[in-house]
């Protein structure tokens, strides 16, 4: 099994925990950069690749997988907090012809792709998704050291964590938004337009409200976790000369929204793992719409003006931590598939192992490797090219995504998921290739 990282923060330790359950059952398991996974993908044996999406980006790239007799899992890591009409928008309606099995975060996700018309006959779990197993209980001391670190730097703070890449992009200065062809004209150029009006709105009050927010719960520190996408300058202007705001982007979300006293957001993922660790949420909600997210909006207290969130805020911050409601709790597991007293890691393997994924071709012709291999970098060629005349914001994007993985760091993940979960003793990582790392 090949697990390409994308976004080391995100992804790095739910996926390395994913794959030391797969080695564990006796699967090959080998954790990568994306871009240098994507670059040898075609010198690997065949093996089963899981993608995070199966967006229209993908698409070349999986068909060039499947002639070379490698599988697609798609571990659709996008559709948790969403739009519908948005979300299937950035998929071409042919997207998975090429994929072998789909996982969705729950049966909601499950709900809305068949539904959707993109997957014909593909088989489809709802099976959660292993950064939710990096927020249950039995995981908390994994990150001890880190979430004493930031309370030991900024004591009971505030978490804003914000989700406006699409109108706050780091690479344009502005407006990010990539549809698939097919949306051009009708309806979806109307919900694109109406979705990031709304966005847009979102931001620009989060804007005035983020210095009144710092101001009214000083001396206690307000912390603004910007997403990788997004240019942070923004969030630096609006806090200038606020000493207890701190705009941080570092390591995984986990610790820090551990570590918060309260999250603050709008339509944000970090509403769901607030609500799976246990910290307090408050949604800002200024202007409403039928673009609203009601899972993400709905895991905490909703407030709709400034005044409102800086008064739910500061009660929130005087007393302890609250439970969700029953109805909360029903909606949080409509949407997210919980492995009661496992993992979703081992539920994900279960789904795989129930399926013919992993009787993969073992034998590829030459003439038809040749072919594929000289297509692959006629394709990766523009992007090379891209990649070397790419400006110093583009540079600066990606690094913040991916700073590099190897050995050393795979190893202490490894000794230290092994040593709380007493488990995955003997593996260890071997080095492969610069950003690619195998476990034996």
């Amino acid at each position: 099994m090949v697990f390409p990282v994308e976004m080391l923060s995100r992804e790095l330790d739910g996926k390395l925990l994913l794959a030391l359950c797969a080695k564990e059952r006796g699967w090959r398991s080998i954790i990568g950069g994306l871009d240098e996974v994507n670059d040898l993908v075609h010198r690997f044996e065949p093996c089963v690749y899981f993608a995070k999406s199966a967006r229209s980006s993908n698409a070349q790239l999986f068909a060039r997988l499947r002639c070379l007799g490698h599988q697609v899992i798609v571990l659709d890591e996008e559709a948790l907090v969403r739009h519908d009409n948005i979300f299937l928008m950035k998929h071409e309606r042919n997207a998975f012809k090429n994929v072998d099995l789909l996982l969705t975060w729950g049966e909601d996700s499950r709900e809305m792709w068949l539904r959707s018309g993109f997957i014909d006959d593909l088989p489809v779990a709802a099976v959660g998704n292993p950064r939710i197993d990096m927020l249950a209980p039995q995981l908390r001391p994994y990150h001890q050291e880190s979430i004493a670190s930031i309370r030991s730097r900024f004591g009971n703070f505030v978490l804003f964590n914000s989700n406006f890449g699409m109108v706050n992009n780091t690479v344009t200065g502005g407006v990010r938004f990539n549809l698939a062809r097919w949306t051009a004209g009708g309806r979806g150029e109307k919900d694109s337009v109406g979705y990031l009006a709304h966005k847009h709105q979102v931001f620009e009050r989060f804007c005035v409200l983020i210095p009144k927010l710092a101001a009214a719960i000083s001396p206690c520190n307000l912390v603004i976790r910007p997403h990788p996408n997004e240019d942070h300058t923004a969030w630096k202007s609006a806090v200038a000369g606020a000493p207890n705001a701190h705009v941080i982007f570092e390591g995984s979300v986990v610790p820090w929204i551990a570590a918060a006293r309260v999250l603050v957001h709008n339509g944000c993922t970090s509403a769901v793992e607030a609500a799976v660790v246990g910290t307090p949420v408050v949604t800002y909600r200024p202007v409403t719409s039928e673009f609203d997210n009601a899972l993400a909006n709905s895991m905490g207290i909703e407030c709709c003006t400034d005044e409102g969130l800086l008064s739910a805020v500061g009660k929130t911050l005087a007393e302890s931590r609250h439970s969700l409601s029953a109805s909360q709790m029903d909606l949080l597991r409509h949407h997210v598939a919980f492995a009661d007293g496992s993992m979703c890691s081992n539920a994900i393997l279960d789904a795989i192992e129930r399926t013919p994924v992993g009787m993969a071709e073992r034998g590829i012709p030459l003439h038809r490797w040749l072919n594929i291999y000289l297509q692959h970098h006629r394709e990766l060629l523009p992007k090379r090219l891209r990649k070397l005349s790419r400006g110093s914001k583009r540079n600066a994007y990606k690094k913040l995504k991916f700073s590099g993985l190897n050995e050393e760091m795979i190893t202490s993940r490894i000794g230290q998921l092994a040593k709380v979960l007493s488990r995955f003793s003997g593996i260890q990582a071997h080095e492969t290739g610069k950003n690619l790392v195998e476990l034996k």
